[in-house]
């Protein structure tokens, strides 16, 4: 965004166990254990699910992030085979949506996360064939082989979802959360991250909330809201500013965003 220019960190002492989320790979560098919520499927650092119901293609993509997570968009062999294996479990003849499709640009394809560069795209036999000319949106199906295939995108299908895993290891230093600040290095009071909540609760304040969402499998960053009778509001997040840099947005309250950036400047306890 135009108007953050600067970033405060903030530290959280959390004594317990620690959830790390700033990537998609827990580290490697010490000992850690990656989990899943219930209904949720472990695959390397990431946890998978297929919603129980059926959507159109843009129905879909609401119903992950309503869960807390994405459409998946697999991005090798082994992961679209792993999610093929999931998928034939529940049905054997499957048809589930992934975050493909060459809505913008015919023949285009485009899958989220795999932005400025080739998308990876493991076709079925004669497909993409987009038949009567808008088959936009992409399926893996077991029709083609547990491979991909282009369709209506009005289809009703269940989909891939994706999140982060909670990786976590026994830890006594600080958690650290960027507060964004304006060109002057005030801190942006009437500004959070929208639409990314997976849960919220009245809170204390700074320390409390960013304790929860250490705590909390997939939280990246947490809002502080205020309401008109003065309590404080904690909105834990599945995402960043940086990840969703439209949906970190001016509101006509008080809000603030704190996030695991990479932080630099002043720390305080």
């Amino acid at each position: 965004m135009a108007f953050m220019s600067g970033l405060f960190a903030i530290e959280v002492a959390i004594l317990s166990m620690r959830a790390l989320s700033e990537s998609d790979f827990c580290p490697s560098r010490s000992p850690v254990k990656s989990s899943c919520p219930p209904e949720w499927q472990l695959w390397g650092s990431a946890c998978y699910h297929l919603t129980s119901s059926k959507y159109n293609w843009d129905d879909a993509k609401t119903a992950c992030q309503d869960v807390g997570g994405k459409m998946a968009a697999p991005r090798s062999l082994e992961e679209l085979n792993f999610m093929a294996e999931l998928a034939r479990k529940v049905d054997s003849q499957y048809r589930v949506w992934i975050a493909c499709n060459d809505k913008e640009v015919e023949g285009t394809w485009e899958c989220d996360g795999q932005e400025g560069g080739e998308p990876f795209l493991v076709w079925g036999d004669g497909q993409p064939n987009s038949w009567r000319g808008n088959q936009d949106c992409a399926q893996i199906t077991a029709h083609y082989n547990d491979r991909m295939d282009d369709t209506y995108c009005s289809k009703l299908f269940r989909a891939f979802c994706v999140r982060h895993a909670a990786c976590a290891h026994l830890s006594t230093q600080p958690r650290q959360y960027c507060v964004s600040t304006d060109t002057h290095g005030r801190i942006l009071n009437s500004t959070c991250l929208l639409d990314h909540s997976i849960r919220e609760f009245i809170t204390k304040g700074v320390v409390d909330c960013g304790s929860a969402c250490a705590t909390e499998p997939g939280c990246r960053s947490f809002n502080i809201k205020k309401t008109e009778d003065g309590k404080k509001i904690c909105q834990l997040n599945n995402s960043t500013s940086s990840e969703d840099k439209d949906k970190f947005q001016k509101t006509d309250y008080f809000c603030t965003m704190y996030g695991e950036e990479m932080c630099s400047g002043l720390s305080f306890q």
